[in-house]
C-alpha cells in the first residue's frame, strides 16, 4: 500500500468563508414557499452565512434517576426533566441557545453534547467529557451557549460513559428553509435500540466470553414507546388525507441501524444530518446510528391505519435485536384505536449508507487535493483483548481512554501533552490562510466483518468514497460536491475516506457511535489550529471549565471511562 505521504495531501483556493451573497427579497414560510426564511432563503450555505435573529432561547435540563416503561417493562432510567425522550430543543436559524444542565445524580457526572452542532469558534460548548470538559459533578451545573448556524434535524446526549444508552437523550429542532414544499411538520421521529437492564450493568457482561460483542438488545423504541409482549403501547402520527408531513428520523440508539418505512408510502428526502440536500424519493431510508434524515411524505393512500416501521439491519451485525416489532402507527383518522393490518415494503437487508448518487448536498462545495501539504493520516482498527477480559478498541496506536478530570483542550492551552489516547494534531495557523482553504484527508480502513458510524464532532465530513478490502492511491475519490454529514458508515471490511475544512479551531472527538464500542475505546483527538487559537476560543470559558474541573475532582469519583 503507498505511503500515507503519499495518498494524503492538502490545500486547495476555494471560496471564501461568508462570501456567499445574501437574499435580500423577504418572503414568508409557507406550505408553498418553503425556501423562503424573511431575507435569507434555501439557496444561502449555511456553512457560510446565516441570520442574527437576536432571539435567545433559554432551556433548563435536569438530569436525574427515574423508574419508567418504555415499553411496559419496569426501568430505572437516567431522564431529563423527569421525562424520555428529554424535552425537545427548538429554535429558529439564527437564535441563540442557552441551555443550563443540572446534575441530580448522586454518584455520576455528566454533560451534555449537541450532535453535530458545528460550534463554530465555539470548543468549549461542545460538550465532550474529557474532550472539552470535566464532567458536571453531582449538584453542579453547567450553561452551554451556542448559535443556530445551521437548520434542521438533530439531537443531544451524554458523553459521559454509557449514561445516553440509559436515557439521557432529546431531539434539537432547528427551524430553517427547505429544499421542497410541505404542510404539516409532525416532528422528531426517535429510533433506538432499548435494554431492559442498565447500560452500566450491562457493559460489565462484555467480556472474553461474549467475544466482546455489544449485549443484547431486548427492543426497541420509536420516540421513546413500544411494546413488549403484552405491556406498552405505540407511538401514533396523524396523517392529514392530501397534505405532505415533515418527519424529522433520527437513530439515537446505542448499537443497531434501522431502515425506516411507512407501509405502502414513499417518502423524499430533504436533508441529511444538518446538510440540506437535493430531494430525492425512496420507499425505505437506511439511518445508521447518530444519522438523521428529513422526509416529506404525503398522505394519498387509502385513508386508513399503517404500520411505521424501524427494521434492525442484521448484515450490520445487529444479532442482538431479538425482535422486528418496533413499530408506530400512522392514523389518517385521528380517533381510530384499531391496529394495521397493512404489509411491509420489501426491506434489503444490507448494511450500506444511502447511494452517494442520491445524497447529494443542496449547496455545491469543492474539495481540494494538491501535494502542497500534508495533513492528512489514516487509521487501521483494531479490537484487542486486554486487562484479561476487557476488549479495548483502538483507531491507530492505542485506545480511546482520556481521563475524565484533564479535558484535552484545556491540556493543549496549558501545553501539557494529551495522554492515555491517540491524538491527531493540526497546528496550522487558521488566520495565515487567507482565501486558501486546507483540509485534512482520513482513511479508515477496517478488516473486520462490522460496520462502523464515523462521528466527527466540529464538522462535516465530506465522504470521498468508501469500499470493500484494502484502500488504494488508485481508487478515484469524489471531490466535486460530495456527500457531507457528521456520521457516517465506515464498511464492514473495508475502508472509508473522509476530509474536512481547517476552519475551526478545538479540540474535537472522531469517534464510532457505536456506544459499546467508544465506551471500549473506539475513537481518538483531532486537535485543530495553533495553541494561542484554541486559547483564543476559550478566552472566556478557561477559568469557569477549571473551577468545575476542581470540583469534579473534589467528589473522588471515577476519573476514567
Amino acid at each position: 500500500m503507498p505511503s500515507i505521504r503519499s495518498l494524503l495531501v492538502a490545500a486547495l483556493s476555494v471560496s471564501t468563508l461568508f462570501a456567499s451573497p445574501l437574499n435580500k427579497r423577504g418572503c414568508q414560510n409557507t406550505p408553498t414557499s418553503r425556501g423562503c426564511w424573511g431575507s435569507f432563503s434555501i439557496e444561502d450555505d449555511p456553512h457560510d452565512v446565516w441570520p442574527n435573529t437576536g432571539v435567545t432561547r433559554e432551556y433548563h435540563l435536569r438530569i436525574g434517576h427515574k423508574t419508567l416503561a418504555p415499553d411496559g417493562v419496569p426501568k430505572q432510567m437516567m431522564v431529563i426533566n423527569g421525562q424520555y425522550p428529554g424535552p425537545t430543543i427548538e429554535g429558529n436559524w439564527g437564535d441563540d441557545i442557552v441551555v443550563h444542565v443540572y446534575n441530580e445524580l448522586t454518584t455520576n457526572g455528566t454533560g451534555i453534547h449537541w450532535h453535530g452542532v458545528r460550534q463554530l469558534f465555539n470548543n468549549p460548548a461542545d460538550g465532550a467529557v474529557s474532550q472539552t470538559e470535566c464532567p458536571i459533578p453531582p449538584g453542579g451545573m453547567r450553561t452551554y451557549r451556542w448559535k443556530a448556524t445551521q437548520h434542521g434535524s438533530g439531537w443531544y446526549h451524554s458523553h459521559y460513559s454509557l449514561q445516553y444508552t440509559d436515557g439521557v437523550l432529546g431531539p434539537i429542532v432547528i427551524h430553517g428553509p427547505r429544499t421542497a414544499n410541505y404542510d404539516i411538520d409532525l416532528g422528531p421521529v426517535l429510533m433506538t435500540d432499548h435494554y431492559h437492564e442498565s447500560a452500566f450493568k450491562l457493559q460489565e457482561k462484555v467480556s472474553i466470553d461474549t467475544l466482546g460483542l455489544p449485549p443484547v438488545a431486548d427492543n426497541g423504541l420509536i420516540n421513546g414507546k413500544n411494546v413488549y409482549k403484552k405491556g406498552g403501547a405505540r407511538e401514533e402520527f396523524v396523517f392529514t388525507p392530501g397534505k405532505k408531513h415533515l418527519l424529522r428520523l433520527a437513530n439515537v440508539g446505542s448499537e443497531v441501524t434501522f431502515r425506516f418505512s411507512v407501509d405502502k408510502h414513499k417518502m423524499t428526502v430533504v436533508a441529511m444530518d444538518w446538510t440540506p440536500i437535493k430531494p430525492y424519493e425512496t420507499k425505505t431510508l437506511f439511518i445508521g446510528v447518530g444519522q438523521r434524515y428529513d422526509v416529506i411524505i404525503e398522505a394519498d393512500q387509502e385513508p386508513k391505519d399503517y404500520w411505521l416501521r424501524a427494521r434492525p439491519m442484521l448484515a450490520c451485525l445487529a444479532v442482538n435485536a431479538k425482535t422486528f416489532n418496533i413499530r408506530g402507527i400512522v392514523r389518517y383518522d385521528k380517533t381510530s384505536t384499531a391496529e394495521p393490518d397493512t404489509l411491509s415494503h420489501t426491506i434489503a437487508d444490507v448494511c450500506v449508507d444511502e447511494s452517494p448518487s442520491d445524497l447529494v448536498p443542496y449547496h455545491f462545495h469543492q474539495v481540494g487535493l494538491n501535494a502542497i501539504n500534508d495533513t492528512g493520516f489514516s487509521a487501521n482498527l483494531r479490537p484487542e483483548l486486554v486487562e484479561k477480559s476487557k476488549l479495548r478498541w483502538n483507531i491507530g496506536l492505542e485506545p480511546y481512554i482520556p481521563p475524565k478530570d484533564s479535558p484535552t483542550a484545556l491540556s493543549y492551552i496549558n501545553g501539557v501533552a494529551p495522554k492515555d489516547m491517540d491524538t491527531y494534531l493540526v497546528p496550522v495557523d487558521l488566520t495565515s490562510l487567507g482565501n486558501e482553504d486546507k483540509w485534512v484527508y482520513i482513511i479508515l480502513q477496517s478488516s473486520l466483518p462490522l460496520a462502523h458510524p464515523i462521528h466527527l464532532h466540529g464538522h462535516d465530513v465530506y465522504v470521498l468514497g468508501r469500499g470493500g478490502g484494502l484502500f488504494f492511491e488508485h481508487y478515484g475519490l469524489n471531490l466535486e460536491n460530495p456527500t457531507r454529514r457528521d456520521t457516517v458508515n465506515l464498511p464492514a471490511t473495508g475502508w472509508l475516506a473522509l476530509a474536512f475544512r481547517l476552519d475551526n479551531p478545538g479540540a474535537w472527538l472522531l469517534h464510532c457511535h457505536i456506544q459499546w464500542h467508544l465506551h471500549h475505546g473506539f475513537g481518538m483527538s483531532v486537535i485543530e489550529g495553533t495553541r494561542k487559537q484554541v486559547a483564543s476560543v476559550w478566552a472566556s470559558r478557561k477559568d469557569e471549565e477549571e473551577r468545575i474541573c476542581r470540583a469534579w475532582k473534589a467528589t473522588g469519583l471515577e476519573s476514567r471511562h
